[in-house]
């Protein structure tokens, strides 16, 4: 493993954040975040989405609701300003209705992006090797096809390119039945970004997960679009 002197210093929150405190620690980490900003009432996501530009994504905020999409707290292409004032409000009473007890912080606005594979990225505590990074086929795949690869953390860059090189799903980044070509170099940077963070953080990082990272066409970059991080 490489020296501890270049793994950076991690400070964990006591309690498990939400999506927009456990992004802001993972981009220190080191891994690049769809452009978004959080917002408390209709008024502020407005002024978001003019900041980001339409279309954009609006999700519930909350501590309390991990899988938001369960409970209808994800909306896609929110496409202007009546459509946000609408999905604002929707998200709202979809909290109230189906998450009752759930503390609510509001919403995120989220740049939508196109045209990206999804990965995801996580690092989870294993009882007997400690940290451990993982990559996969991200987005819905994760659950059906388990294509993943491990290794202990942390990882250079090259070890990520390989790990990711070993997927079944590694054609999809690879061009594919005309595809562009992905941001495989990125993706292997976020992965030992994230291992990186992982071997710091200590015990009390129970696991973090990115899915789905959006890994966009050569050059162009891999950006996280959802995080999750549990702490002991």
């Amino acid at each position: 493993a490489p020296p501890s002197a270049t793994l950076p210093p991690v400070t964990l929150p006591t309690s498990a954040p939400n999506e927009a405190e456990a992004k802001r620690i993972l981009a220190e980490a080191g891994v690049a975040m769809v452009p978004e900003r959080a917002a408390t009432t209709v008024e502020a996501a407005l002024s978001a989405a003019r900041e980001i530009g339409f279309p954009v994504v609006l999700k519930l905020l909350s501590p309390d609701i991990l899988h938001k999409s369960e409970i209808g707290g994800v909306l896609l292409g929110i496409a202007d300003e009546a459509a946000l004032r609408d999905g604002f409000a929707t998200l709202m009473a979809r909290a109230a209705d189906r998450a009752p007890g759930a503390r609510v912080d509001g919403v995120l606005v989220a740049k939508q992006v196109t045209g990206a594979v999804e990965m995801a990225i996580g690092v989870v505590r294993d009882p007997v090797f400690g940290p451990v990074v993982m990559v996969g086929l991200g987005g819905v795949f994760i659950e059906v096809f388990r294509d993943v690869a491990f290794r202990r953390c942390p990882v250079s860059e090259t070890e990520a390119e390989a790990m990711i090189r070993s997927l079944r799903g590694f054609p999809l980044l690879d061009g594919a039945r005309g595809r562009p070509k992905a941001d495989v170099a990125a993706l292997a940077r976020a992965v030992a970004a994230l291992s990186r963070f992982g071997a710091a953080a200590g015990p009390r990082l129970l696991s973090a997960e990115i899915n789905p990272l959006m890994v966009l066409p050569d050059g162009q970059g891999a950006l996280a679009a959802d995080a999750v991080i549990e702490v002991a």
